[in-house]
């Protein structure tokens, strides 16, 4: 009788506990505060592992890679740290040049043999897109060999994030004569209206001579060309929204994009920075890693499963 009412309460409470949280905030609905560092015990290791995309590029790799290593660092003393890479094809290209990067999986068995059993996973993704799904599906296979592991937000999460992203941004470019460009790398399917909501706050923000494209998904450079001749503006400030700026930049930005928008009678200027460059930028993946250390992000499978315990 006792054991049958102590289940009985333990479902009560995580009941009650799951409607308080559905009935907060819509970004709050699944989250529920939980310290994964918090249970510690003596001999438990914990650490901070940023992903990357990667980089050929050893300028945008110390401007932007090594920088928010080093803030993550910053914000987390008391934990190892490591760093992984998705590109197996630009981390082959560095092995040739004897410069070693790891994958999320080789990373993640090293944790392992090392005995650490708490693992906070930072992306430098901008959107929750391919990589960032991969990511996901990466670390899900390694859910019951460490005590606790979780995988932050990429930059984009909140409209909050688009707010802070956006005013950082501006502050680099202050030129109110010219058209400037949030070029972003785009995405396929659904994901990528996280691009046209971008530009639907930047817009909202009154910025009238800021707008969004993307190189592989919407709005495309057809659509920034209406949009540019609409604008009347002549002048055209082209910016990477990329974490790194790499490969894109040069043959993308500064190559085609450039020759397009010349020939289409336009005076461009290529503004070749990070997004990783930008403290401010990097407070938003250190203001995610420091979110995801104290709360825990439940799928609506999971919260089914857990009432039905």
């Amino acid at each position: 009788m006792r054991r049958t009412l102590t289940i009985f309460l333990r479902r009560v409470i995580c009941l009650a506990s799951m409607a308080i949280c559905l009935t907060n905030a819509q970004a709050q609905n699944t989250v529920m505060e939980s310290d994964m560092f918090g249970d510690m015990r003596k001999g438990d290791k914990a650490a901070v592992v940023a992903v990357y995309f990667g980089t050929s590029n050893d300028v945008a790799r110390v401007m932007s890679i090594e920088r928010l290593n080093n803030r993550l660092k910053e914000a987390f003393p008391d934990y190892d740290f490591r760093e992984a890479w998705t590109s197996s094809v630009i981390i082959y290209k560095l092995r040739e040049r004897q410069i070693v990067k790891y994958t999320p999986q080789e990373v993640l068995d090293q944790l392992k043999l090392d005995g650490f059993t708490h693992v906070l996973v930072q992306p430098s993704y901008i959107i929750e897109g391919t990589e960032n799904d991969y990511l996901n599906y990466v670390v899900n296979n390694y859910k019951t060999q460490f005590k606790s592991i979780r995988v932050s937000q990429p930059l984009l999460r909140n409209p909050e994030d688009y707010e802070a992203v956006i005013d950082a941004e501006k502050e680099i470019v202050k030129d109110k004569k010219s058209m400037n460009v949030l070029v972003c790398h785009g995405s396929k399917g659904a994901k990528n209206s996280q691009y046209t909501m971008l530009d639907y706050i930047v817009k909202d923000k009154g910025y009238s001579n800021w707008t969004v494209a993307t190189i592989e998904g919407f709005p495309t450079m057809d659509n920034l060309v209406r949009t540019l001749r609409k604008s009347g503006f002549k002048k055209v400030n082209l910016i990477p929204f990329l974490f790194t700026a790499g490969e894109h930049v040069k043959n993308d930005l500064s190559g085609k994009w450039k020759k397009k928008l010349e020939d289409e009678g336009f005076k461009v200027k290529v503004l070749a920075h990070g997004l990783g460059e930008n403290d401010k930028i990097n407070d938003v993946y250190v203001k995610h890693a420091k979110y995801t250390q104290t709360h825990k992000v439940y799928s609506s499978l999971e919260l089914k499963t857990m009432v039905n315990k």
